[in-house]
C-alpha cells in the first residue's frame, strides 16, 4: 500500500524496548508496523481497511482523523507502549463485521489469548509474534491487539470480538446491540507495542486457582531455534516484574529430543538480578552463560530457567515445559527431569538470548567484466619491417613470439594474486596480410586495470608485459569469470603496399579497444 501515500506519517512507540515505527498512510488510513532495523522499509506487517471512499485529513502531533462519508478512521497515541486505532461508523453499516487486510501475515504467529483468562481487555486478543525470530529481535513479539470495545453516541458500549483468519483481521459487532445503537458508532481496539508479555496471572481450571506464574524450585523451558553456529558466551535476559521472589534465577540451556528438552547445553550459567522494589523498577534483566560444546546452525534448544522463586510474564500461544528439579538436587540437571512428554503448559515466556557468531570469509576477486565501472583496457604494438626496394616477390614473413604476463592485485586486506599465460601471434604478408591472435586466460579481479608492454623484436623474440590492477570496489564473494578474448585484424594487400612504400605506421583496433601500431621502413 506504499503507493497510496506520497509521504509517510509515522510515529515511534516502545523507545527503550525494541522501538517500533508506526507508518500511516498520506491519502487512506492504512498503517504498518516496522521493528528490528526496518524502519524506513516496507512495514513488517500493515493493516489496510477497505479503501471504498475517499478520505480528508487533519490532526496534530498526538491525534490523525481520516474522514469520510460513511466511515472514519482515527489513530490516538496513547502512550509510549500503545496506541489507538478507531474505526468510526458514520451511518448504519451493511454489516457488522469491520474488516482488516494483513499485509505479510504469513511471516507471523497470531496467539489468541483464552476465553478463561480473567481480564476482559485480554479475553479474546492476539499477541502477534514473528515465526523466525533471528538473533537480535529478543521474544519476536512485534505487538498485541486488544479486544475492542463498541461505543455508540449516548455512551453505550459493548465488547467486539476479535478473530483472525489467513490475512484478514475480524472484529464483530453483536448484532443486537448494533441495531439499537444511535450513530456514530465507534469500534476502538488498542494496539500494545512492547514486547513483554501481556499475561501476568494464570488460570487453573481444574484447581480454579487465579495467579502468578511462579516457577518455584524449578525449571521453565520454550523452544527456540538457534539460526547461526553457537559456541562460546551467549546474553541471557528475562523480564522481573514481581516483587515476591527469593534465591537464584539462571539461564539453563537444553537440546531437543523429539519437540522435547533432553541434555544440559548451558555451562557457567550467571544469576539474573530479579529484585523488584519502589526504587528498582520492573524491567529487562541480564546476565551470561557459556555452551558445553559447539552447536551447528538450524539446531532447535529448549532455552529457559532455574529459580528459586520467580514469577514470569508470558502470553499464552507456545509448548512450554515447567518442572521440578527439586528432587534431582540442588544444582542444575544434566539431564531435564520431563515427567511425561505429553504434559505441557500454554505459556510463551518473556525471555531470550543473543550470542555473537564468529565468521570466516572467503573473498573471490575477479577482472575483466563490467558491472557498474567505466573502466576501458587498451593496449599498442608496433612492428618494424625492413625490405630491400624494387623487390617484387611477393612477400612471406611469418614470427612467432610467447607472452608472460604478470599482474599484481592490491586490495585494502593485503592479499596478493598473481596469474600468467601464454599468448602466440602469427602475421603473414604477402598479397593478403593477416595478423592472428589468440589469448585465453583467467584473471580473478574484479577492477580498473592498465597495461605496459615493452617489446623487443627479432627473427624470433620474447615479449614481457606487466599488468597492474588497484581495486577501490568493494570484493564480491565466490565469483570466478572465464573470459576468452579473440582480436583477429586483417590486412588488405593494397594497405600493406601502402604501408610498405609510405613508411606510414597503420593502427589496427581490437574488438576490445586494444590497438596494434605496425611502423614500416623501407631500405
Amino acid at each position: 500500500m506504499g503507493n497510496n501515500h506520497t509521504r509517510p506519517i509515522s510515529f515511534r512507540q516502545s523507545v527503550t524496548d525494541f522501538p517500533l515505527t508506526v507508518d500511516l498512510g498520506r491519502k487512506v488510513p492504512d498503517w504498518g508496523l516496522s521493528r528490528w532495523g526496518a524502519v524506513g522499509t516496507v512495514p513488517l506487517l500493515r493493516f489496510r481497511p477497505p479503501a471504498d471512499e475517499a478520505f480528508s485529513l487533519r490532526g496534530d502531533k498526538r491525534q490523525l482523523l481520516y474522514k469520510g462519508r460513511r466511515k472514519s478512521h482515527r489513530f490516538t497515541i496513547l502512550n509510549d507502549g500503545a496506541f489507538e486505532y478507531d474505526c468510526i461508523l458514520n451511518k448504519e453499516p451493511d454489516s457488522n463485521i469491520v474488516t482488516l487486510d494483513l499485509d505479510n501475515a504469513e511471516q507471523f504467529d497470531f496467539f489468541r489469548q483464552p476465553d478463561f483468562v480473567r481480564d476482559p481487555f485480554l479475553k479474546g486478543s492476539y499477541a502477534v509474534y514473528k515465526k523466525e525470530t533471528h538473533l537480535g529481535e529478543g521474544t519476536g513479539k512485534l505487538c498485541h491487539i486488544h479486544r475492542p470495545k463498541i461505543i455508540d453516541s449516548r455512551g453505550r458500549w459493548v465488547w467486539g470480538d476479535l478473530s483472525i483468519i489467513g490475512d484478514r483481521l475480524l472484529i464483530t459487532i453483536p448484532e443486537t446491540w448494533l441495531a439499537d445503537a444511535a450513530y456514530p458508532v465507534i469500534v476502538d481496539p488498542v494496539v500494545g507495542t512492547s514486547t513483554i508479555g501481556s499475561q501476568t496471572t494464570w488460570y487453573d481450571p481444574d484447581n480454579e486457582s487465579n495467579g502468578p506464574v511462579f516457577v518455584e524450585e524449578g525449571l521453565i523451558v520454550n523452544r527456540f531455534l538457534v539460526p547461526e553456529p553457537f559456541n562460546g558466551s551467549a546474553t541471557a535476559c528475562v523480564y522481573a516484574w514481581y516483587d515476591d521472589y527469593y534465591g537464584r534465577c539462571q539461564p539453563i540451556l537444553y537440546s531437543d529430543s523429539s519437540n522435547a528438552p533432553l541434555t544440559r547445553k548451558s555451562a557457567f550459567e550467571g544469576n539474573f538480578d530479579i529484585a523488584v522494589s519502589s526504587s528498582k523498577a520492573a524491567s529487562w534483566r541480564v546476565t551470561t552463560f557459556k555452551t558445553k560444546e559447539s552447536i551447528a546452525g538450524g539446531t532447535y534448544l529448549w532455552y529457559g530457567l532455574f529459580s528459586d522463586l520467580f514469577a514470569v510474564r508470558f502470553d499464552y500461544g507456545q509448548k512450554c515445559y515447567w518442572d521440578y528439579w527439586i528432587f534431582v538436587g540442588d544444582e542444575i540437571p544434566n539431564t531435564y527431569p520431563i515427567r511425561d512428554k505429553n504434559w505441557y503448559f500454554d505459556f510463551k515466556v518473556s525471555m531470550y538470548f543473543n550470542y555473537t557468531v564468529g565468521q570466516n570469509y572467503t573473498r573471490t576477486l575477479t577482472q575483466g567484466v563490467t558491472l557498474t565501472d567505466t573502466r576501458k583496457l587498451t593496449a599498442a604494438y608496433k612492428k618494424t619491417l625492413t625490405m630491400n626496394g624494387g623487390n617484387t616477390m611477393s612477400l612471406g614473413h611469418g614470427s612467432s613470439y610467447f607472452r608472460k604476463s604478470t599482474a599484481d592485485v592490491k586490495i585494502n586486506d593485503n592479499r596478493i594474486l598473481t596469474m600468467s599465460w601464454l599468448r602466440y601471434l602469427t602475421v603473414n604478408a604477402a598479397a593478403f596480410g593477416s595478423v592472428g591472435r589468440l589469448g585465453n586466460y583467467i584473471r580473478g579481479l574484479y577492477t580498473a586495470a592498465g597495461s605496459k608492454a615493452e617489446t623487443g623484436h627479432l627473427t624470433t623474440y620474447y615479449r614481457k608485459q606487466e599488468d597492474t590492477a588497484y581495486t577501490e570496489a568493494v570484493p564480491l564473494r565466490h565469483l570466478i569469470l572465464f573470459i576468452r578474448l579473440v582480436t583477429v585484424g586483417f590486412v588488405r594487400d593494397f594497405i600493406l603496399k601502402r604501408f610498405l612504400k609510405s613508411n606510414e605506421d597503420i593502427v589496427l583496433k581490437s574488438p576490445v579497444c586494444r590497438e596494434i601500431e605496425i611502423d614500416s621502413c623501407i631500405h
